[in-house]
């Protein structure tokens, strides 16, 4: 026995003695500059539990340079397997018109003009075919309007760090009352956990550089693009799409514009906002379906959130940056180029 652990243990030597040590990275003797930097992380439950996941971006912006890293972790059975992956990048520099998009695990890059490659119809309709989310069952050619809505903004005194930010709390309960033809209705209730702080300097200062980037990038574009509407800070707009995505067949498309410009109510709280939590939430049976198929949660039940979403902001601030954060590791491979 004796005799066989000392076998054991020269055999670890042994194969640990094989292992070469990785070299220390080269040090980054690329000069520095001032960059804003952006880095927000989301729990999206998806729509009725569909594809769940977490994720975090980061942004490095100059006035005309962007970098984007974005690593997403499904967390439902199926995301688990199929949403999971490591970093993704993609470096947009409007001075050399040129978009590289990077696989990091790789080692491979792309490159295309910066406003991207075009993608085929067939392609572009597979993309949307796989980003689909679940909508409502709903009658055929039944149509909702907007009957009634309110809104309650509670400031609740609760205050808190939240990653070095002093926030302070709101409560916010948004009710939309939808009705069809029949006079059913369905009322959509948005709940809202926010923490907001103050605008800073230095926030002012790295929003400025980002809204600088946008200008510049939509006037790059190879049609003239119109300005872009103040987007919500309160409301994501990934939520308002898959909201939106889920009543889209049942309700006009003057109301769906109503349903989403009601929620201006909400950019009247003071602040910037640090987390948001969201839970959306439909009861009713305005335009149910009459017969339901399998898995379709019936419109006149009640069955808890529809929708679950998290957002927290990381940082907001301006820092010297390396300059080769814009561009692509001499040791990258390109793999296509347009």
């Amino acid at each position: 026995m004796r005799k066989l652990i000392i076998f054991a243990i020269a055999a670890g030597v042994a194969a640990c003695s094989t292992i070469m040590p990785q070299p220390a990275p080269a040090p980054d003797d690329s000069p520095t500059n001032p960059t804003a930097v952006l880095e927000t992380h989301v729990i999206n439950g998806g729509i009725m539990g569909l594809l769940p996941f977490e994720s975090t971006e980061k942004r490095y912006v100059r006035a005309n340079m962007r970098r984007e890293e974005n690593s997403t972790k499904g967390t439902g059975t199926f995301t688990g397997f199929f949403l999971t992956r490591e970093s993704d990048t993609s470096i947009e520099r409007l001075d050399r018109n040129v978009r590289w998009t990077l696989n990091n695990s790789k080692k491979e890059y792309t490159e295309c003009p910066v406003h991207g490659c075009t993608l085929p119809p067939s392609k572009e309709r597979q993309a949307d075919e796989k980003t689909s989310e679940p909508k409502a069952k709903t009658e055929s050619g039944c149509i909702m309007q907007i009957a009634k809505t309110s809104f309650n903004v509670k400031p609740t005194g609760e205050k808190r760090e939240i990653n070095g930010f002093n926030a302070d709390q709101y409560q916010i309960e948004w009710l939309v009352t939808m009705q069809d033809n029949a006079h059913r209705k369905t009322t959509s209730t948005l709940n809202i956990e926010l923490w907001t702080t103050p605008t800073t300097a230095e926030m002012r200062q790295a929003l400025g550089v980002k809204e600088t980037f946008d200008r510049a990038y939509a006037a790059s574009a190879p049609r003239a693009q119109p300005a872009a509407a103040k987007k919500s800070e309160v409301l994501p707009p990934e939520v308002t799409r898959m909201m939106l995505g889920y009543l889209s067949s049942g309700l006009s498309a003057s109301d769906r514009v109503a349903f989403v410009s009601a929620g201006r109510e909400i950019e009247k709280i003071k602040g910037r906002p640090i987390s948001t939590h969201i839970e959306w939430s439909l009861e009713g049976n305005a335009c149910a379906s009459k017969a339901e198929g399998a898995g379709d949660v019936p419109r006149s039940a009640s069955t808890g959130p529809i929708l679950s979403f998290t957002i927290e902001l990381k940082s907001l601030k301006v820092e010297p940056v390396h300059d080769s954060v814009f561009s692509v590791p001499k040791d990258y491979k390109i793999i296509s180029q347009r």
